[in-house]
């Protein structure tokens, strides 16, 4: 198993750039213990985020100054909203972003994002059209990085006239991609091509089970081999001398933060999607420990829970620890980082994709 971060910044505001400073500083920290890759969110201003949140909106950017500060961490965002953008700035974006981020370290991560109209209508887009336009952008863009003469666009949701796309992606035709999808027409071409997919730290392991039973069973009929080390799965993961010092650190940052997602919809987003009860207040943080969703507490009890994740998943490639967060203190966010990749990933690391390939093609056949 490889390992990484999911960095979804919810840190209280502050100001952006403390809020930023932050975030990269854990990214250098997990260069340094050797993790593989960080994945980014894509999070845009909401009215419950005035003045209580510092978003990043523009991930590539913050990759751009971490990868001057690292030496091999790859960097890619979950997700790259395309369907808010025109396709020839994404392709333009991202390839440039390739070239500054450089040794090929850059994935292309994209996705339609949380459902919430609000971004689109901003733009003057319809919600209920996302999808297409996200299909859309991606041909789009494919050919944007593909073609050296200029093209004309007349779809039905871009258009563009002698388009032009420079510079290219460092490697042809692209450089690797991540999607976090539902869809079955997107994991069918996530599977064919190989991209990276991505998951929610919210999601249950069952759900995860079937979504990568379907994925990988498309890569294989494609001819690709070992499809399921292509999933990463993320959890919120903190090591502690014990659960209950995990729970009181954790506790007032959980707190604050499920109070802001329970304004902006989430929590009804939860228990719509999923069928859980998330309780706004204090006893949230026991609530998802119990769902599963925060694996807290010794080196130990941590490896136990990510190990029973991982075998109700039916396996995967790389787990993303959650970062981004105001959890107790700097000091502490980064002991419970060190631990983790000092007592914890020595257990968890030959539990090796290619065991429950077999378990994958017999959950795709039924």
């Amino acid at each position: 198993m490889q390992f990484g971060l999911f960095s979804n910044g919810f840190r209280p505001h502050t100001s952006a750039q403390h809020t930023y400073d932050e975030d990269i500083r854990e990214i250098v920290l997990a260069d340094q213990l050797g993790m593989d890759m960080v994945f980014i969110s894509e999070h845009h201003g909401e009215r419950p985020y005035i003045n209580t949140v510092d978003t990043i909106p523009a991930p590539e950017m913050m990759m751009c100054k971490a990868a001057a500060l690292t030496r091999r961490i790859r960097m890619g965002a979950a997700v790259n909203l395309i369907h808010l953008h025109h396709p020839l700035d994404v392709a333009i974006r991202t390839a440039v972003t390739d070239h500054l981020v450089g040794d090929n370290r850059f994935i292309f991560g994209f996705g339609s994002g949380f459902s919430q109209p609000l971004m689109c209508e901003e733009r003057g887009l319809p919600f209920e059209h996302r999808h297409a336009r996200l299909r859309e952008s991606l041909d789009f863009i494919h050919k944007a990085w593909a073609s050296d003469e200029p093209f004309d666009w007349d779809g039905e949701h871009w258009q563009g006239e002698g388009v032009i796309a420079l510079p290219k992606p460092l490697a042809r035709p692209h450089m690797p991609m991540a999607t976090a999808t539902e869809s079955e027409d997107m994991l069918q071409r996530a599977g064919e091509n190989g991209y990276i997919l991505l998951s929610s730290f919210h999601e249950d392991p069952e759900k995860l089970r079937v979504k990568a039973a379907k994925y990988a069973a498309y890569a294989r009929a494609a001819g690709r081999e070992n499809p399921l080390a292509n999933i990463t799965a993320a959890r919120a993961v903190y090591v502690a001398d014990t659960k209950a010092e995990a729970l009181e650190d954790l506790r007032t940052a959980v707190t604050y933060e499920v109070g802001v997602q329970e304004q902006r919809g989430f929590l009804k987003v939860m228990k719509t999607l999923f069928g859980h009860d998330i309780p706004n207040g204090p006893t949230a943080l026991e609530a998802m420990v119990e769902m599963g969703f925060y694996v807290i507490g010794t080196p130990d009890e941590v490896a136990e829970g990510l190990t029973d994740y991982w075998d109700r998943a039916g396996g995967f490639g790389t787990l993303l620890l959650v970062a981004g967060k105001d959890w107790a203190t700097r000091e502490k966010r980064e002991r419970s980082l060190r631990r983790f990749m000092a007592e914890v990933a020595p257990q968890l690391r030959d539990l090796e994709p290619a065991a429950a390939e077999e378990m994958s093609a017999r959950d795709a056949a039924e």
